[in-house]
């Protein structure tokens, strides 16, 4: 939840910006537009009552709206310095009543009020108070510390600074920091810089109390989330209840007290309820990387590079056997017993040939052609065709369907009434011939020399061939998913590769049978083809359909190669260090869509720097989407500013291993077996996680995190 402490809605000195002022309608927008969800006008020396109801009313279903104001004071040696006070909404007529009396007959470009005077009139309406440091007009340190000894409660004393960067400066000496727009340009609102709550209180009274570490509070915002109660087992027989919320969950403590383990565990149990979970581990990346390079997801998919299968190819040539040509005893027979018969000398069909197979080069595309259309003809008849177009065109439309169906019948039966024409009657010539001369005892003119059914038999056994060795020349297919982004090299990808057989660049492991034979049956195809007349033809096919038997190959599948690389957007290949591997595997890890994510480790091999600006952000944004995101680690970039939900610490003191339940927003750790051993989170956390006291006082850049 993002909030806004110190926003202008009005110019109020002659120095403000003329665009601090804002209408009802661009405030909705732009809070909208912002995501921020709490937001306090605190315009100078002023509070309009009226402006805060019509804004307050505008945004309600989407913000809070608390009254505010930012007052000129007149500090120690006369050195004047900005105070933002906010109040509970609850008592807006009353603060701006306050107000009112506080400024009465003061000019409010040049007035100086005294803090005493201040606390004395506001106090009274439950208010923060927020002063300016390390940002101009600044309060002192001699001022500050008079502030905290008059309001004393320092949970209500908070300093504002200008940026990230200082806020962790004086988060680390001790001070309860934030930031705020001040916004001057309405025009430009989205832009400006928010705090963040990591808890998503719903009042002021709640947001109070959460700067106080009210337990009970803390545990209700907490409870908001979605809640797995799960067993964990760090060791065999070891069963620890804990309470995995939607957000970020962190086990950290010594190594070898079963971090690991209790990670492990969790995974098997969201996995056993049905959650859908993605898991990284450090200390396998470079496994698991070379896994994510294998082409297991890829399918052999011919149409990837335009090919086809060409099984029935393939078959022919299993199955391909020449036409043996007729004898010439055959003829000599005839013409030795062709006058033994006078009455079959008269029968001149006994002296026909074969017409052979009608010569239909456009069948097959008659045939496809009448598929077609049967097959669009009835996903017509599933659309409501009346919505689109007026009934009389639909009439037309399946009328122009109906006559183009029958046109292409007309032609398609055509044409199969001539090809089992010209079978028939060779069927008939033949079966004549073989009546006549049983019942004459003499031999009729052979129907055909067999040279036409040999050539025709070599032809189509050559086309057959051509049409594999044409699929196995098909281009190569590339397509990129993208993997995640390297400093210096950009957004990185993984290059999905698809290419045919190549004798100089294909590698083995791109194949699903050895590479050897492939190239084996290659060069026979093409031997084939080139001896297709040859009378070594039958040992050359003979000797191809032996290696496609032992290999299992039945079509031009097998030849098709899957790989994976490593490219840049440039589309250069690029290999990866070890550590540029970790960090890209878990940027995909964390890509995925899931609902809960188990890092164990993942700060290994990455150096503080990085897993700060890049890995913890993205943990960040899973929290936000309520996804659950348990760590194991020794990071306090990961440990600490993630501000996890939960925190589970292991020890192993004496020989006796103790597990600590807690979280940073009571500042607790209790022990599970002993609820009142309790620990501080601030301490064990920075005595047990790397980069100590200077990354956990990091945590303050988020409202709660306040200093004792």
């Amino acid at each position: 939840m993002k909030i806004d402490l110190h926003c202008h809605t009005r110019q109020i000195k002659a120095g403000d910006d003329k665009n601090r002022n804002v209408t009802p309608e661009v405030f909705r927008e732009k809070i909208i537009n912002a995501d921020v969800g709490i937001v306090a006008i605190t315009n100078h020396n002023a509070f309009d009552y009226e402006q805060y109801i019509i804004l307050r009313d505008v945004v309600k279903d989407v913000c809070a709206v608390w009254p505010g104001i930012e007052i000129d004071i007149n500090g120690s040696n006369q050195k004047k310095f900005h105070l933002i006070v906010v109040a509970n909404p609850e008592n807006a007529l009353g603060f701006a009543e306050g107000i009112s009396a506080l400024f009465h007959g003061m000019n409010l470009e040049t007035c100086k009020l005294d803090l005493q005077q201040v606390y004395d009139t506001l106090n009274k309406y439950d208010v923060i108070y927020i002063a300016h440091i390390h940002k101009k007009p600044e309060i002192s340190e001699e001022d500050r510390i008079k502030l905290q000894a008059i309001v004393g409660d320092s949970s209500r004393v908070f300093v504002e600074t200008s940026d990230h960067r200082s806020m962790g400066v004086f988060a680390n000496h001790e001070y309860s920091v934030l930031i705020g727009s001040d916004v001057q340009d309405w025009a430009e609102y989205e832009k400006c810089t928010f705090a963040e709550l990591r808890l998503p209180v719903e009042n002021f009274s709640q947001f109070c109390l959460l700067a106080k570490r009210d337990v009970v509070v803390v545990d209700t915002l907490r409870n908001k989330k979605q809640i797995y109660n799960l067993i964990a087992s760090p060791y065999k027989n070891i069963k620890l209840p804990l309470k995995i919320y939607s957000d970020v969950n962190v086990i950290f403590g010594q190594k070898g007290t079963g971090k690991s383990e209790i990670l492990n565990s969790l995974y098997n149990r969201l996995c056993d309820q049905g959650v859908s979970c993605v898991k990284y581990t450090g200390a396998e990346k470079d496994d698991d990387f070379s896994e994510l390079l294998k082409p297991k997801d890829m399918d052999r998919d011919l149409s990837k590079i335009g090919a086809a299968e060409c099984e029935d190819a393939f078959d022919l040539i299993f199955k391909w056997a020449d036409s043996s040509p007729t004898l010439f005893t055959n003829y000599s027979s005839w013409y030795e017993t062709r006058d033994n018969n006078a009455n079959k000398r008269s029968m001149q069909i006994t002296e026909a040939t074969y017409l052979g197979d009608a010569d239909l080069p456009e069948l097959e595309c008659h045939i496809s052609d009448h598929k077609n259309i049967k097959l669009a003809t009835r996903n017509l008849e599933k659309v409501d065709m009346t919505k689109y177009l007026p009934p009389t065109d639909v009439a037309s439309l399946i009328r122009l369907l109906q006559q183009l169906s029958n046109s292409v019948h007309g032609v398609l039966c055509a044409d199969v009434i001539e090809k089992y024409a010209h079978q028939l009657t060779d069927f008939s010539i033949e079966r004549i011939k073989l009546h006549a001369d049983k019942n004459t005892d003499t031999v009729s003119k052979p129907s055909s020399t067999g040279f036409r059914e040999f050539a025709e038999g070599r032809l189509k056994l050559r086309k057959a061939i051509g049409t594999i060795l044409q699929n196995l020349k098909m281009p190569e297919y590339n397509e990129q998913e993208y993997l995640g982004e390297l400093e210096g090299k950009g957004k990185v990808y993984i290059n999905k590769r698809y290419r045919m057989l190549d004798s100089e660049l294909s590698r083995t492991e791109e194949f699903s049978v050895g590479i050897r034979a492939l190239k084996e049956l290659e060069q026979i195809l093409h031997k084939a083809y080139a001896q297709i007349f040859s009378m070594e033809l039958s040992s050359v096919l003979k000797e191809f359909t032996e290696v496609c038997e032992n290999q299992g190959i039945k079509s031009v599948k097998p030849f098709l190669g899957l790989s994976k690389q490593i490219v840049l957007s440039s589309g250069e290949e690029y290999k990866p260090s070890n550590g540029e591997r970790g960090i890209l595997l878990l940027q995909q890890k964390l890509g995925k869509d899931a609902d809960a994510y188990f890092l164990d480790e993942p700060e290994l091999g990455m150096g503080n720097s990085y897993i700060d600006t890049n890995i913890r952000p993205l943990i960040s944004a899973l929290a936000r989407r309520h996804k659950v995101v348990v760590v194991a680690t020794h990071n306090a970039n990961i440990a600490v500013r993630t501000l996890p939900y939960t925190s589970i610490f292991r020890v192993h003191e004496n020989g006796v291993y103790t597990t600590y339940v807690g979280n940073p927003f009571n500042d607790m750790l209790v022990n599970l077996d002993d609820p009142s051993d309790i620990r501080s989170w601030t301490t064990e956390s920075m005595h047990t996680l790397e980069g100590g006291e200077e990354a956990f006082y990091e945590r303050k850049n988020i409202y709660e995190s306040k200093s004792d």
